[in-house]
């Protein structure tokens, strides 16, 4: 599994893994533990996720912001003499 060994250790350095999570899954891959390794990866994938999921939110919310500062200079203008 050398060639997968460091196509996991390329990725997980890709997406800012943690070296500890890094680490296990690089062990469990060089053991041959493929379940092990499966799981390593999918919890990873899950934080990165929830991680997007969490940006989105706030980027949402800055468009919100964004269109609430749009509306309330467009009704100073108007309020101009």
């Amino acid at each position: 599994m050398g060639d997968l060994t460091t196509d996991i250790e390329r990725c997980l350095g890709d997406c800012a893994c943690d070296e500890a999570t890094a680490d296990r899954a690089r062990s469990c891959c060089e053991e041959g533990r493929v379940r092990e390794t499966k799981r390593v990866l999918l919890e990873e994938r899950s934080r990165l996720v929830d991680e997007m999921h969490a940006s989105q939110r706030g980027i949402d919310t800055i468009d919100h912001l964004l269109a609430r500062v749009a509306t309330e200079m467009q009704v100073r203008r108007r309020e101009r003499p």
